[in-house]
């Protein structure tokens, strides 16, 4: 398995990259990163092109996943179909940069159901009923599979909810208690009191 730290979006609202701020002495980048290798495997950042020689500053060539050339896409999925060609045989531990909440606990439930019921094809929380897909294990296997749809079909839509819709997916619910850890941190005004 391989950790991948989403980190490739545009932060228009936050007005700069959400990777590179930080929160308690810590990149957010790295605060995603540390919990993702707990687990002890290896984590690499998925970055766009623009990003990559500010990113190269902190990570080792490596360590980057940069968007691929031939992906005609935007948005999350860009991150995960690029972190897939570039490791095709692995199966992937997601977490969005911006999801500074989140807590290693539910990342092991995570790990635990993908264990237990290695039939799926992607293992996601939902938080009433919605799916949250920034934070989740997509197969290779699964992965294989959206690729293929992409180069021989064309995907209709290019967001997470409707990859998900044509995966065979293993949904964990979580408790309300815990909804407010997959909150995603768009705007200064959000972060302040962290």
């Amino acid at each position: 398995m391989l950790g991948i730290v989403l980190c490739g979006g545009q932060s228009l609202r936050m007005g700069s990259d959400k990777g590179m701020l930080s929160h308690q002495n810590k990149l957010w980048a790295n605060v995603a990163s540390d919990k993702l290798t707990e687990f002890n495997i290896p984590v690499k950042f998925s970055v766009n092109p623009t990003q990559k020689e500010l990113y190269a500053g902190y990570f080792s060539d490596e360590r980057l996943v940069i968007d691929h050339p031939s992906l005609d896409i935007k948005g999350p999925l860009l991150g995960l179909l690029s972190a897939h060609i570039s490791e095709p045989f692995a199966d992937l531990l997601t977490l969005a940069c911006d999801m500074l909440l989140m807590e290693i606990r539910l990342l092991e439930v995570l790990i635990n159901t993908f264990n237990a019921s290695p039939s799926f094809e992607a293992y996601i929380f939902t938080k009433d009923g919605q799916q949250e897909p920034l934070c989740g294990i997509y197969t290779r296997k699964g992965l294989e599979k959206i690729l293929h749809i992409m180069q021989t079909k064309g995907l209709a839509k290019h967001s997470m909810k409707f990859i998900l819709e044509n995966m065979n997916v293993k949904e964990i619910e979580v408790n309300e208690a815990d909804y407010h850890l997959f909150k995603n941190f768009n705007a200064h005004a959000e972060i302040n009191g962290l």
